[in-house]
Formats: structure tokens, C-alpha cells, sequence
């Protein structure tokens, strides 16, 4: 993959679906690993497709919580494989839930709780917004 907005040098594929892709990528101004998420014109996509990308980077723009991936970015971009918009997070480094239970972790009760105490403190975070995120 090419590089994107003469900055962002894409390392790793991080996940792909009709019409999107997000990357693992590289700052080229700052050096920090960043997540690119693409939204390309392709044969399926749909107008809603980028309203609702659009949203999402406004939505991300307007939010500031350290658990939440921070806006960067967002452009246009037109190669000559391809055409679309692009969002660009932070990236957070961790490995998933899925990622550690495909290793045989497992988690103490107390473990789980704190989990969930983190995970109700974002959810408090979205749904306070006005509007709610959530």
C-alpha cells in the first residue's frame, strides 16, 4: 500500500470489509503509529456509507477520553488504485479480548470487575454528551 496524504506509510492490515480497510500506519512527520481507516469508492459503495464515515470522525473530533482512540485526520485521497476518504486515530497499543482468550488467558473475578468498572466509566463518558454518543 502506497503512501497516504504524503505522510501516513501504512505497515499492517488490521482489518478489511466491503468498501473498508483500517491500517496500521506510520506518521511520517511524528514517527507515533497511527490507525487508518479508509473508506473507498467501490462497486458497493453507497452515499450512506460516507455520511455515516463522516459522522464518525466528527463524533471521534469531538470526544477527548484517554480510553478513546484521539481524531488526527481526515482527508480525501485519489491514487491511481484507488479513491476515497480517510480517518486517522491514535493507535492504542493492546491486545484484544479475543486475542487473549486464543492464548489461554483468563481473568480473576477481581480482574473482571475492574474491566467493567473501566469499560462503565466510557460508556458514562458517551452517554453524558450532549447529544449522547450513546
Amino acid at each position: 500500500m502506497q503512501l497516504l496524504a504524503d505522510r501516513y506509510q501504512p505497515q499492517q492490515s488490521l482489518g478489511k470489509k466491503a468498501g473498508r480497510q483500517t491500517w496500521l500506519a506510520r506518521d511520517l512527520h511524528t514517527q507515533e503509529l497511527v490507525v487508518v481507516k479508509l473508506l473507498t469508492f467501490s462497486h458497493d459503495f453507497e452515499w450512506d456509507d460516507l455520511k455515516l464515515f463522516e459522522r464518525e470522525a466528527a463524533t471521534l473530533r469531538s470526544l477527548s477520553h484517554p480510553a478513546i482512540p484521539q481524531y488526527l485526520d481526515f482527508f480525501e485521497f485519489d491514487s491511481d488504485d484507488r479513491k476515497g476518504f480517510a480517518l486517522v486515530q491514535t493507535y492504542i497499543e493492546a491486545q484484544s479480548l479475543e486475542q487473549h482468550l486464543k492464548s489461554g488467558r483468563t481473568f480473576s473475578e477481581l480482574e473482571v470487575k475492574q474491566l467493567a468498572k473501566e469499560l462503565l466509566e466510557i460508556l458514562g463518558y458517551l452517554h453524558d454528551r450532549q447529544p449522547p454518543v450513546i
